[in-house]
């Protein structure tokens, strides 16, 4: 008996995600378990395993296709097996979003609607395409835009093949495979003393599925928590000869490097301990305000597609060495989108850095659900006042924005200032 593959939800606030890659053929015999295909989340790319032994009937959509989650994506069942019904209920008249030789003869599904699974039809998803020279939109599909954009071609100089004149993927491999051939390019007329730009007024993207979700859970938490601000500035004096001590003891035993923004980790990580109200959230929906017994810090780490922040479980629990080494290894797979759910979901408190910029005070959006984020800046040379004499210092600004509807401003003090007392004197950090 024939079987649906879903999208899945792959991550606790992926909405819908993009098939980057199919990675068996129609025919395939699949087993429970197999990886079958590849899909690009808000966070990461992810596989896609079956749980059902037979044949892979079906591709429903095809690379490059971005669906809801629950939306059919493929079929399984016995070879030969009559799977229409399933079919009819899924897309249009059940002809796959695939970029093959057959999507020539499918109705294009920049025309036709979805339908989800109950049968109620979805508004077609129309993808932005760059424009033409007379200013209207060229019909690519996203793979086509994506191979193209890879090998350096203008779609504008593509013939598509697809319904519609669309640009699918077979008319970017001819290209391809023609470009050793191309005709040499007509030499240079004079040109007049001033010409305007060529080409045109701006380029465009799809949005991804990672700055899709930035763009929505950043927008609610900045419009539904009600934020505001504390600002204090720390002597980092002590923490700099502290950090270079500790890092030629690691050294000596091969560790990783201890930086600033380990320092802080820990330092946050503590204070979180003696601070219930700053590590918890506020859930509306269950009408309850949850105080974590763990300390489970987010770090915020810039990608190429946007931001991603890696979670340091049980950071108080851990020393210095040991955080510097999550750290760097979470980093480096989130810039390689590798990072599994669990690496990233669940924090408790976020930190984000922007002082290796050299932005020296900036203010952060909370991070949902946490009840707090912590803005770093970057350390400065300052002349300060010790014993009445001018002197030169090391200080560095912290910004924490807090949810006032769980942090009161006494409270976000009492936190930051127990931060900046760990930081001044970061022995106390290894008691």
């Amino acid at each position: 008996m024939a079987v649906t593959v879903e999208m899945p939800k792959l991550s606790d606030t992926m909405e819908e995600g993009v098939l980057s890659a199919w990675l068996v053929e129609e025919g395939d015999e699949v087993s429970a378990g197999d990886v079958v295909a590849q899909v690009e989340t808000d966070k990461a790319t992810m596989d896609l395993e079956v749980y059902d032994d037979g044949v892979l009937l079906k591709k429903v959509i095809g690379e490059g296709d971005a669906v809801p989650i629950g939306q059919l994506i493929a079929v399984i069942g016995d070879k030969g097996e009559d799977i229409s019904d399933l079919l009819s209920g899924a897309a249009g008249d059940g002809t796959a979003a695939e970029e093959d030789e057959e999507a020539a003869e499918a109705p294009s599904t920049e025309q036709q609607p979805s339908v989800s699974g109950d049968g109620a039809a979805r508004q077609p998803q129309h993808a932005r395409a760059p424009a033409g020279g007379n200013g209207q939109r060229i019909k690519a599909s996203p793979l086509a835009r994506r191979m193209a954009s890879d090998h350096g071609i203008e779609l504008t100089t593509v013939d598509g093949s697809g319904p519609q004149g669309r640009i699918i993927k077979r008319d970017i491999e001819a290209r391809i495979e023609a470009a050793p051939e191309a005709a040499p390019q007509p030499a240079v007329a004079e040109q007049p003393a001033f010409e305007a730009p060529a080409g045109d007024a701006y380029t465009s993207e799809d949005i991804s599925q990672m700055r899709k979700t930035i763009a929505r859970r950043l927008a609610q938490s900045k419009y539904t928590a009600p934020h505001f601000y504390l600002t204090v500035d720390v002597d980092m004096a002590q923490a700099i000869r502290a950090r270079k001590q500790l890092n030629e003891l690691a050294e000596e035993q091969e560790r990783a490097r201890i930086s600033f923004n380990d320092l802080i980790t820990k330092a946050c990580a503590v204070a979180l301990k003696q601070h219930p109200q700053v590590n918890s959230s506020y859930l509306a929906d269950e009408g309850e305000i949850r105080y974590y017994n763990q300390v489970h810090v987010g770090i915020a780490v810039a990608i190429d597609a946007g931001l991603i922040t890696p979670v340091i479980r049980n950071a108080d629990r851990k020393g210095l060495a040991q955080i510097a080494e999550e750290t760097r290894a979470l980093a480096e797979r989130a810039r390689n989108r590798d990072l599994q759910p669990e690496e990233f979901e669940g924090s408790t408190f976020t930190t984000t850095n922007l002082g290796m910029f050299g932005i020296e005070e900036f203010t952060g959006i909370i991070n949902p659900p946490n009840a707090c984020i912590l803005a770093i800046g970057a350390i400065r040379d300052e002349a300060v006042v010790e014993d009445g004499e001018v002197v030169p210092g090391k200080r560095m600004k912290l910004t924490l924005s807090c949810d006032h509807r769980i942090v009161d401003g006494a409270t976000g003090a009492e936190f930051l200032n127990d931060v900046q007392a760990y930081l001044e004197e970061p022995m106390n950090l290894l008691l």
